[in-house]
């Protein structure tokens, strides 16, 4: 009866691990990234293993390839000029074909298959606006030459005390944090993290569960303050085009209209803008246009909730045409 008995086991471990298995390696087809690094002293807040490949298939469908920055771009060389290009996975676009992508497209419009990047992403997950602050003056150190910089956000309600913190911006350092200073224990982690992609998936689910029940205790800081101070220290830091490219929410009403939800601090975030000589491109007309005229909507894909999510391919569409009709004005 005990020989019966661990018999069973063994062919339920057998299974459940075959199953493992076999689910692991569809991953590879339908979600795969490859390892990540924090760069506290680099440009973004993380960056991508260079040539590396993801594969995104959890909302909407899309394959990138990393360039040798550990950024999603187009193969190429940068121009004399270009737009920096700041965000976060939106602005990555893991969810729509690299050639959809809103970078892309501002690239391609400029560049006139000249082969050089007229515009350039340096976009990380959770890359928001605390932290493209936090990082902004090394991405100013490490690209120079950049003729304007966009700054991608889907949000203007950010932490007071995240906005305080943010002015302490690290000191530029190319060789920190790279790839190519990792220890044979850290490789190791990463192999195992590229060759178990269904363990990265499930970390990434439980992660999510975890940030949406955190609390955070702000402490006695002035959201207007906050920012105007940081804006005012991002401005003193670039003298060209500099833009907030902001994308509201969407949301279908009974009636079939189209609502646009913009975050709280939406006006306020405006002012200290205009008052610190900062631009915003805002994307919410560009939306409504897409609705009424396309009957579209700009986030959401057809394995996910229609107008919630990450921008789709006709949500990037939106943003490339606000961005270069800005650029063609202040002629970049």
């Amino acid at each position: 009866m005990r020989k019966n008995g661990r018999k069973q086991v063994f062919q339920w471990t057998s299974a459940l691990l075959a199953g493992f298995f076999v689910v692991n390696a569809l991953c590879f087809g339908y979600e795969r990234q490859p390892g990540c690094l924090v760069t506290p002293e680099l440009p973004a807040a993380s960056v991508w293993q260079p040539g590396a490949v993801i594969v995104h298939g959890t909302e909407g469908y899309g394959i990138s390839k990393v360039d040798e920055n550990g950024f999603l771009n187009s193969d190429g060389t940068l121009a004399e000029r270009y737009v920096l290009m700041m965000g976060a996975s939106h602005t990555q676009g893991k969810e729509v074909s690299p050639g959809q992508r809103y970078s892309t497209l501002v690239n391609d419009y400029f560049s006139g298959g000249s082969g050089f990047l007229t515009a350039y992403s340096i976009a990380s997950d959770g890359h928001f606006l605390p932290s493209q602050i936090r990082h902004f003056r090394a991405a100013v150190e490490a690209f120079p030459n950049a003729g304007a910089i966009t700054i991608e956000i889907g949000s203007t309600d950010d932490s007071p005390r995240e906005l305080h913190d943010a002015r302490k911006q690290p000191v530029y350092d190319p060789g920190n944090g790279g790839f190519n200073n990792l220890s044979p224990v850290s490789r190791l982690k990463l192999a195992a993290k590229e060759g178990l992609p269904l363990l990265t998936l499930l970390k990434k689910n439980f992660q999510t569960l975890r940030a949406q029940a955190a609390e955070e205790t702000e402490g006695p800081y002035d959201y207007e303050t906050e920012l105007d101070a940081a804006l005012s220290l991002i401005r003193s830091q670039f003298d060209g085009p500099l833009a907030f490219v902001y994308h509201p929410t969407t949301e279908i009403q009974p009636d079939g209209s189209l609502k646009l939800g913009y975050s709280d601090n939406w006006e306020i975030f405006c002012q200290v803008c205009e008052k610190n000589g900062i631009d915003v491109i805002d994307t919410g007309p560009g939306f409504t246009r897409l609705y009424e005229t396309e009957q579209k909507l700009p986030y959401g894909f057809s394995n996910t909730t229609p107008g919630s999510g990450h921008l789709n391919a006709a949500g990037h569409r939106i943003l490339a045409e606000e961005i270069i009709s800005y650029l063609e004005e202040n002629r970049v």
